[in-house]
């Protein structure tokens, strides 16, 4: 394996990957903050324990930035249908996505109501930094490799055009001369 293989955008989506991963388990995402009448009661959760289906999209995000990384470095031909430096890209917008919305959404909605403050914790912003460097870095790999989104798109589906029309007959030719 050889790292000096890696382009930057490969680069960028394993350190990438790697952060997110450590986020997610490391630090805390959310805060649970519950004012009772004798204490107040504190409590925090990292990723895995907080989100329950964008976890899952945060994972497959980081492990396909590591991929693209590992892969690449390796020099291994990974058959897939869709370009790994394509899917990295699209899960970590995906990721960024459900990140932002848990920011401005946090998890436990209706909880304010029962006195219990949900609250965002450092956790969920480097999340977001993680999430986007993912997305980023697959970005910048599918530029360098020179593929979009729109070519993986034809390469999976085979094109949503019709095929081209035959090529015009040619005409005949005219008839002889009548004697």
């Amino acid at each position: 394996m050889d790292v000096n293989r890696l382009n930057s955008g490969e680069k960028l989506a394993g350190a990438a990957g790697i952060a997110l991963l450590l986020v997610m388990f490391i630090f805390d995402w959310f805060s649970v903050d519950v004012g009772g009448g004798f204490a107040d009661i504190s409590v925090g959760g990292n990723a895995w324990d907080t989100m329950e289906l964008i976890r899952f999209v945060l994972l497959l995000a980081a492990i396909s930035g590591i991929a693209l990384a590992v892969t690449s470095a390796s020099q291994s031909k990974v058959d897939l249908p869709v370009a790994l430096s394509a899917i990295t890209a699209g899960l970590g917008i995906l990721s960024v996505v459900l990140v932002a919305y848990r920011i401005i959404d946090p998890p436990g909605g209706g909880a304010e109501d029962l006195g219990v403050d949900i609250g965002r914790s450092i956790g969920v912003f480097l999340g977001l930094i993680a999430a986007g460097g993912v997305a980023a870095g697959g970005w910048m790999a599918m530029q360098e490799e020179g593929t979009s989104f729109s070519d993986q798109a034809d390469r999976v589906g085979g094109g949503d055009e019709p095929p081209p029309p035959p090529p015009p007959a040619s005409p005949a030719p005219p008839p002889p001369p009548a004697q």
